[in-house]
């Protein structure tokens, strides 16, 4: 599968958003069509919960002090010195999925207006994460990126250890068509978690200083440990205002445009609810930086923040 450097956007927004690789941008670039992001992942697969299977998922139970429903974060995505978007990460409830119970997170990249006619992006990932052990069960991303239109659709069945795939590439038409699909399934270890899971997976962590994690993540057709470095402490100050926080910085394998070429900084403030303050990215289109510009649904002022 030839991903693409216009990824990058959203990427950098949700940490992670992956190991994306290939072409770079264009120099200029309209698009007409219409905006067609689901409000809800209709796209998800529908398989029966297996309870039979040798992995008893019930076993694993993580603490969550981080975060809850209610939770929405707002940010500025800039280029360079470029207003080039906005993007938000939120935690929107609670709903059941094969007997259990799990967060249902959305994420959403969109370039501001101006930004449109040189690269428009309307995108947005929905991930269904499990309450009591934080893995992963279902994913969906739908990007719209200039004439890029892809769809991905994951139902991970954690209970035999299984994620069944589905790949969506689309003709620049209006409607859209159906360029190329794809059906696989690929092996996981337990309790294994998407990108955008990850990312909340790490915020519910103990973060030292010199320690890293390691995640199972599964991103496409791959799947492989995550490293994340935990660097240091440092203040950081943005439109919502100004925090004590802690550096980290995930090592995204495979494919990606942060194997060699470029790497991701995520500033997290360094209290219970390790929110994402600030985040930048040196790859070899430019640098581009996130900044948190609003909190809600979360205790304020935060542990972390100076006043």
């Amino acid at each position: 599968m030839d991903f693409s450097y216009k990824n990058t956007l959203l990427l950098v927004v949700i940490i992670l958003l992956h190991s994306l690789a290939g072409k770079s941008l264009p120099a200029q670039q309209t698009d007409t069509l219409q905006d067609t992001i689901p409000d809800t992942a209709t796209l998800w697969l529908t398989l029966p919960a297996d309870t039979t299977a040798p992995i008893n998922v019930l076993e694993r139970s993580v603490p969550n002090k981080a975060f809850h429903t209610g939770e929405k974060l707002s940010f500025v995505v800039r280029y360079g010195f470029l207003h080039a978007g906005n993007a938000t990460m939120e935690v929107k409830e609670i709903v059941p999925v094969k007997d259990r119970r799990a967060f249902r997170i959305v994420s959403t990249a969109r370039s501001k207006k101006t930004f449109d006619f040189f690269f428009k992006v309307r995108d947005r990932v929905e991930s269904l994460l499990d309450t009591a052990g934080l893995f992963s069960w279902r994913f969906n991303k739908t990007l719209r990126e200039g004439a890029y239109k892809f769809d991905l659709n994951v139902d991970y069945d954690q209970y035999r250890g299984k994620a069944f795939v589905e790949l969506i590439r689309y003709h620049n038409t209006n409607p859209l068509t159906v360029k190329k699909k794809e059906h696989l399934m690929v092996p996981i270890p337990p309790y294994t978690l998407d990108i955008l899971d990850a990312f909340y997976f790490v915020r519910t962590q103990n973060l030292r200083v010199g320690m890293p994690l390691y995640i199972n993540n599964h991103d496409n057709k791959k799947v492989y440990k995550l490293k994340v470095l935990v660097q240091k402490r440092e203040t950081v100050k943005v439109k919502a205002g100004k925090f004590r926080c802690i550096l980290v910085q995930p090592v995204l394998k495979g494919a990606a445009i942060f194997k060699q070429k470029g790497k991701l900084w995520i500033w997290l403030t360094d209290d219970q609810y390790k929110i994402p303050v600030q985040m930048k990215s040196a790859v070899f289109i430019g640098k581009i930086t996130t900044e948190l510009t609003k909190i809600e649904g979360v205790p304020l002022p935060l542990p972390s923040q100076v006043q």
